[in-house]
């Protein structure tokens, strides 16, 4: 694993060992026809503090000999696990690495041959060029989208109406395989039944955050602007109607359509491209580390509440949901998906049915907050998640962003005028 310091992005960083000239000799073995040798490598930071709190990723830059005398210089992205005093402790619980191996080794690569034996050719996440184990330690090896021209949405603008049509038809056709997949081939690992919640520990790990953040929040309702914001307070949940809210979230066997969520949907994790007219050309969704089957009204709660830009988040909500249906009908009827497709009222519905309260308030909870926070070198899991002075402080000045006040006001009154705000509706479970 690699130790974090207060490096930020394109500063030098010391090479763990096991990224070494070997390894990157059998990845351009396979990969680069001319490659004769690796010279020297290095590596720096390849994201600013507050855009992953999962992992560490690296930029590794490979100079390399030809065979024809010449000498060229590949760029890579190095994913790999965070240390246990930053996080990583709490990030084995969740299951993140082992799911995203078998993301990136067998589904996403059968979700995209699946597209290209019916003559569409489809890709969903960048190359994943090589995967590296040392005992429970997984790393991942990727191409370097930026040498392409991929580029990041900026997560404190959010996405434009262009880019939200592109991201949601992306998605679009990730859920339709992943369903046409689980149909006619085999039903997914118990692994990806969870998501941000896993059984084992879920209970612990949620009471603690809960705990940690709830009187800081309450007092962030108080100041955001919002109208009758006493109102919101006593909506508040307590743990119990949360936990409900958990429970309910992760019985699918009700709903009308699961799909393999990507889980963690927000404007860091997709990549895009633009023509010279500034619209999307291309996008790519990257970090499968937390994919849960259910309701794709997961995905779509956490990608429109965390990465719409102000004058259309409320506005298009609905006809978001509308424009990823028309590409999921496309997608679920050109790879044969023989059960009944999902109406567009029904998932409209199920937009707001109790079992999708999660993501929801998840997104109001845990991600907006440190999503508009501007980068940060201090910004990291163990901050984000700690019961110290240090972790309370960091949480307050977060909730106290402007940009979080800005789009509280949006969200609060919108979410609990449907319904899906009322915790009470909750009590009523065992």
């Amino acid at each position: 694993m690699v130790q974090i310091t207060e490096q930020d992005k394109g500063e030098a960083l010391h090479t763990p060992n096991w990224l070494n000239k070997e390894l990157f000799h059998d990845i351009l073995l396979k990969n680069e026809p001319n490659y004769a040798k690796v010279v020297n490598l290095t590596s720096e930071m390849a994201i600013p503090p507050g855009e992953n709190f999962l992992s560490v990723m690296l930029r590794v830059y490979v100079d390399l000999d030809l065979k024809d005398g010449s000498r060229q210089q590949n760029v890579y992205v190095v994913k790999t696990m965070l240390d246990d005093e930053n996080g990583g402790e709490d990030v084995k619980k969740l299951n993140v690495f082992p799911k995203e191996l078998d993301m990136y080794r067998k589904y996403i690569p059968a979700f995209e041959a699946m597209y290209k034996a019916r003559g569409w050719n489809v890709h969903l996440a960048p190359s994943c060029l090589h995967i590296h184990r040392n005992g429970d330690q997984i790393n991942f090896i990727f191409e370097d989208l930026k040498m392409r021209g991929f580029e990041n949405i900026d997560r404190r603008q959010g996405c434009n109406m262009n880019e939200m049509t592109r991201v949601l038809e992306k998605l679009a056709e990730l859920h339709a395989a992943s369903a046409v997949y689980a149909e006619q081939v085999e039903p997914y690992p118990e692994k990806f039944k969870y998501g941000f919640v896993h059984k084992t520990d879920g209970y612990k790990v949620q009471k603690e955050l809960y705990n940690n953040r709830v009187n800081a929040y309450k007092k962030a309702l108080t100041l955001w602007g919002l109208e009758n914001a006493d109102k919101y307070v006593a909506a508040f949940p307590t743990f119990d109607q949360y936990w409900k809210c958990i429970e309910s979230n992760l019985n699918t066997d009700g709903n009308i359509f699961n799909v393999l969520n990507h889980g963690d949907l927000w404007s860091t994790n997709i990549m895009t491209t633009h023509n010279p007219n500034g619209l999307v050309d291309e996008v790519l969704l990257i970090d499968f580390q937390l994919c849960k089957w259910g309701s794709p009204a997961e995905d779509l709660h956490f990608i429109i509440t965390t990465s719409t830009q102000k004058d259309i988040r409320i506005k298009e909500y609905d006809h978001f949901v509308a424009i990823y249906h028309e590409h999921l009908i496309r997608c679920l009827k050109f790879l044969g998906y023989k059960k009944p497709i999902p109406k567009l009222r029904e998932l409209q519905m199920d937009m707001f049915n109790e079992t999708n309260t999660f993501p929801v308030f998840y997104s109001l909870f845990n991600h907006l907050m440190v999503i508009l926070l501007p980068a940060e070198k201090d910004s990291n899991f163990a901050v984000l998640m700690g019961s110290t002075e240090e972790s309370h402080k960091f949480r307050m000045r977060a909730l106290q962003n402007p940009s979080v006040a800005d789009i509280m006001r949006d969200f609060w009154p919108f979410f609990y005028r449907r319904g899906v705000l009322r915790f009470e509706d909750f009590d009523k479970q065992n």
